[in-house]
């Protein structure tokens, strides 16, 4: 074609323009051609390795996606797949490509999710923390007459006050008002009157936030001995309220050196002039004034140490005097500052909130010591302390009128310290408690691992069902299994002959309180497998490049305009 017409070209009688004329036509004649046939050069093109997969998890913000990217967009969660449908849904993280990087959006995932991710880096972007509770515990095992504690930390987000209300057999027992936009620690507190399981309730207002399943054991019948140097308040009022709530007591005053007078209530009489390894060994308790206890004949203080040391007897010792230093104080020295005594107040109980009535604690105080457990305390001096000794535990105590709270009519302060101090100082008994721990919330309908510790395997039967657990190749004693509660409540679990009880939170319990866990545990994650490949590579790739057609239909529609043009000034 290109020779055919040029030619022609040539043969034209006007001769004007004659070169530019047959360039045009050859011109005219190639565009076409390539126009037509595919025209490919080779090349090096640069590519930015972004291939990544994307994890939707609740309380993503679809706004914060990325867009423009080679992306795979998947989920776990059916409720998305609905909102979203192009999402793609799987059925579990084994289906995730173990190379390409992980991006996860939202909440997060479990601890027993993030196992399975088998050290795979991710990029976590986390949700925002959600309005309600996001971090609560609470003494769910006491003793009748102790009390329920419950302390947390609450996000509030709104414009308005907040009241949250710790309710139980649809009753209000405490609340507390926390203020808005701020995310506020809190602290409530009751003393259950009923023994046995029980299920407390926290609201927000009138939203439920979760259940609180505490077990409520009747009190054990103790058996305490007391030691006095002579009868006096402090020994009567303890000594009537010991036998009121069904302990049993012998007590022991002294008259003159050597003379002694007893009283035996709840137990069987028996000579106590003498103290002998027999006699200590039916009693849980002593509880002895020090100025008693340090004149002991060293026979009778030989026996009480080892009784305490090797038996683990517990020993309460009441400061009414200085004393000598000696293995009873050795860990409670006591600074009696001289001057004003500070004015009543409320003491802190087990490093809990303080009761309500006021006492006058004198100003003697025990000068803290490594090694000993503060158990009550005014304006941060410690009145009571516990500490180990041997198999056995030494409470010391410099309050000596405590009498004066039931002289007012506060019983419960003088229920609630006299309880704590005798719990912290009985024998260790064989109950079986906190063998079974959970890696997260147990809800119903979910799977729960189990983490039980046992020195040997013994079949473990969930209510009823046999369930196999897999020992921990690392903590021979520690022992995993996995149970799906098919409903909320208390569940019934037997570990060889123990047998005990666990609580499965309905669905709806602590939403906010499991998607905080489930930041944190992600986050942590991401901490420890941090994904690298963040900054994307740049990638020399040698290709066949299209040339574009748009450059050979200019030049044709250019070459086809100056023939047309050219004709018609010819």
């Amino acid at each position: 074609m290109a020779v055919l017409f040029g030619w022609l070209e040539y043969r034209h009688a006007n001769k004007r323009f004659l070169l530019l004329r047959i360039m045009a036509v050859i011109i005219a004649i190639v565009a076409l051609a390539c126009i037509t046939l595919p025209i490919k050069y080779n090349g090096a093109i640069t590519k930015t390795n972004q291939h990544k997969a994307i994890l939707l998890t609740a309380g993503f913000d679809a706004d914060s996606l990325p867009n423009g990217i080679d992306t795979s967009v998947i989920t776990l969660d059916e409720s998305i797949k609905k909102a979203y449908p192009k999402v793609k849904l799987i059925s579990g993280l084994d289906e995730l490509s173990k190379t390409a990087p992980l991006q996860i959006y939202g909440n997060g995932l479990s601890k027993d999710e993030l196992t399975q991710l088998d050290r795979l880096p991710i990029t976590f972007h986390a949700a925002k923390m959600p309005v309600g509770i996001s971090n609560i515990s609470w003494n769910n095992r006491l003793k009748a007459g102790e009390a329920l504690h419950v302390q947390g930390v609450y996000n509030n987000t709104s414009g308005q006050k907040i009241k949250l209300v710790l309710r139980g057999l649809n009753t209000g027992l405490d609340s507390i008002s926390l203020p808005p936009n701020a995310q506020t620690p809190f602290e409530l507190s009751a003393i259950p009157k009923a023994t046995g399981k029980m299920v407390f309730t926290l609201n927000a207002d009138t939203a439920l936030q979760g259940s609180l399943p505490v077990q409520i054991d009747p009190v054990k019948p103790l058996k305490v001995l007391m030691l006095s140097a002579s009868p006096d308040f402090e020994s009567k009022f303890l000594k009537n309220w010991l036998s009121e709530n069904g302990y049993a007591v012998a007590l022991r005053s002294a008259i003159s050196k050597g003379k002694y007078n007893s009283e035996y209530i709840n137990i069987a009489q028996f000579n106590l002039d003498k103290l002998s390894t027999q006699t200590l060994a039916q009693f849980d308790v002593v509880i002895g004034d020090l100025s008693v206890l340090s004149t002991l004949s060293s026979a009778e203080s030989d026996v009480l140490k080892q009784a305490v040391a090797d038996k683990g007897l517990g020993l309460i010792v009441r400061a009414d005097s200085a004393g000598k230093i000696s293995w009873l104080q050795r860990q409670f020295p006591v600074h009696r500052p001289s001057g004003k005594e500070p004015e009543p107040a409320s003491l802190i109980i087990n490093v809990n909130r303080s009761g309500s009535g006021k006492l006058a604690y004198g100003s003697a105080h025990i000068v803290y010591q490594n090694g000993t457990q503060p158990l009550v305390k005014a304006k941060e001096r410690v009145l009571a302390g516990s500490a180990l000794y041997g198999s056995g535990k030494i409470i010391f105590t410099t309050l000596n009128n405590t009498f004066s709270w039931m002289l007012a009519g506060n019983k419960q302060d003088y229920t609630e310290l006299w309880s704590v101090l005798l719990s912290k100082a009985a024998r260790k008994n064989d109950e079986m408690k906190d063998y079974i721990q959970f890696s997260s919330l147990p809800v119903s309908n979910e799977p729960v691992i189990l983490q039980v510790s046992q020195s040997i395997a013994s079949p473990i039967s969930m209510n009823g069902e046999l369930i196999a657990p897999a020992q921990n190749p690392d903590v021979p004693f520690e022992w995993s299994a996995t149970y799906r509660p098919q409903s909320a409540g208390w569940q019934n679990v037997k570990l060889g002959d123990k047998l005990s009880t666990w609580f499965a939170y309905p669905q709806n319990d602590w939403k906010t309180l499991r998607s905080a866990e489930k930041i944190a545990a992600t986050n942590k994650y991401a901490t420890l497998h941090p994904n690298r490949q963040i900054v994307t590579k740049q990638i020399q790739q040698k290709v066949r490049i299209d040339v574009p057609k748009i450059y050979f239909y200019i030049l044709l529609l250019a070459a086809c305009t100056f023939l047309w043009i050219e004709t018609k000034i010819s």
